[in-house]
């Protein structure tokens, strides 16, 4: 998905007004007669912020790793950052804080635009402190790629695709993994993609049949994947503008020695004929996992039911709610919401046996092109007990830009997943409660 096809747009209400904490880090830096650099300014700043999604395979469109690079966007880098366009961050801070934030303070926005105004000087070459280099690879290389036998073909037909391929792979052992990484290749029309580690025993041939199945043969051909669908050891996706969730030490889940990755990609709407041949990296853990990360899927296609029933008349902004009750005490360490095109607010929040309110994530202003797995600071303990709400607004007028459709129709999701449809879902990852976890860093 080509994030910045309107940036153009997004530049127009240049009438925002900068305020006097911008004016003023302009003014000190001005006084003290010091030139901003790119070198001892600007690169901390876009390593922090912007080098997790702008870099070789990553989700942005072009590359901000060296001067070279930010220099050539230098003007677009500035308009993107005084709009609040870039950095994507939709999560309230105010209503709960988490350790992957991407937002700069006035006095950031300022050095950029001054910089820039500057002629972008590049200043003394300095090597990225460890800190800046991690946040620009935080994961290193992988140990393992994984990926299908063959790219797939999309047709220009305008019609949406629903394909689940099938990867066998054979490891020497089981392996303890740290992080699994989704590498989009088509990122302008892959909606999301799921995928599931699943162990597979002998008595299985995981390189018989097919490897992919398309959307419309799901009913008929899904009985060559049913052998494959057994013990699932890890669950994990990939949406537009997410970055990768990777875990503390000794925390992961354990890769079986043979086994097969369901990989389930959701393809928009194309135009014109063309391929996608995305990858999955995996990165081995190299101490042995000593607790095993557990993933649950609430809303729509997952546990709980909606209320009322997730049909939206056309003209009409509704919120809809679904809750679960915890059956053990959990430790929550990434909470990913989920909506389409007609999504306007969406909030979760867990209330206690003790009616104690623990706030998770709250996105005021949905936007579809942005969705993130938020990690928490410290782990969140939900108590046994605890009922979790997740709340989604919708807005099914002409007066929603991202409407799908004009004039409105009556949008009945039934729990399908094409971009024209509707979804309201929040996937975790957490692991089983242990004392001491809501002081655990993360």
């Amino acid at each position: 998905m080509n994030f910045l096809l309107k940036l153009g747009q997004q530049y127009l209400p240049f009438f925002l007004v900068l305020g006097g904490s911008l004016l003023g880090a302009r003014t000190s830096l001005a006084q003290s007669g010091r030139q901003v650099t790119y070198s001892e300014h600007i690169a901390p700043i876009i390593a922090a912020n912007c080098a997790t999604c702008h870099k070789p395979n990553g989700a942005a469109p072009f590359s901000l790793l060296t001067y070279a690079d930010v220099a050539r966007h230098a003007t677009t880098v500035q308009k993107a950052t005084e709009a609040r366009y870039m950095p994507p961050w939709k999560a309230d801070p105010h209503y709960s804080s988490f350790a992957n934030e991407r937002r700069l303070s006035p006095e950031q926005i300022a050095l950029i635009k001054t910089w820039v105004e500057a002629g972008a000087p590049q200043g003394r070459d300095r090597k990225l402190s460890k800190a800046e280099q991690l946040r620009q690879s935080p994961l290193g290389q992988p140990d393992l790629v994984l990926r299908p036998k063959a790219a797939f073909r999309i047709k220009g037909n305008g019609q949406e695709n629903f394909v689940l391929f099938k990867i066998p792979f054979e490891l020497s052992a089981d392996q303890p993994i740290r992080a699994l990484e989704f590498v989009a290749n088509n990122k302008q029309l892959l909606h999301h993609a799921n995928y599931a580690v699943q162990s597979v025993g002998p008595e299985v041939d995981i390189y018989q049949g097919n490897d992919m199945v398309e959307s419309d043969q799901f009913l008929t051909n899904m009985q060559e994947f049913k052998p494959l669908m057994r013990e699932v050891a890890y669950y994990g996706g990939w949406i537009p503008g997410s970055t990768t969730q990777d875990f503390p030490s000794g925390v992961g889940f354990t890769m079986p020695k043979r086994g097969v990755i369901l990989l389930t990609v959701h393809y928009g709407p194309s135009a014109i004929d063309t391929t996608d041949w995305s990858t999955i990296n995996v990165y081995f853990a190299k101490a042995p996992i000593k607790r095993e990360i557990k993933a649950i899927s609430i809303g729509s296609a997952g546990v709980g039911n909606i209320t009322p029933p997730l049909i939206i008349p056309a003209d009409s902004v509704k919120k809809f709610r679904v809750e679960l009750k915890t059956a053990q005490d959990l430790s929550v360490l990434y909470v990913w919401p989920h909506m389409h095109l007609l999504g306007k607010s969406f909030k979760a929040w867990a209330t206690t046996p003790a009616g104690e309110q623990i706030p998770l994530v709250s996105i005021p202003d949905w936007d579809f092109r942005w969705q993130e797995a938020y990690r928490f600071r410290q782990m969140q303990h939900l108590p046994q007990g605890s009922v979790i709400t997740v709340e989604g607004q919708y807005d099914n007028t002409a007066a929603n830009p991202n409407n799908p459709f004009s004039p409105p129709q009556r949008i009945i999701s039934q729990d399908l997943m094409e971009t024209r449809s509707e979804m309201l879902n929040l996937i975790m990852l957490f692991l089983p409660y242990q004392p001491g976890d809501e002081t655990r860093a993360l």
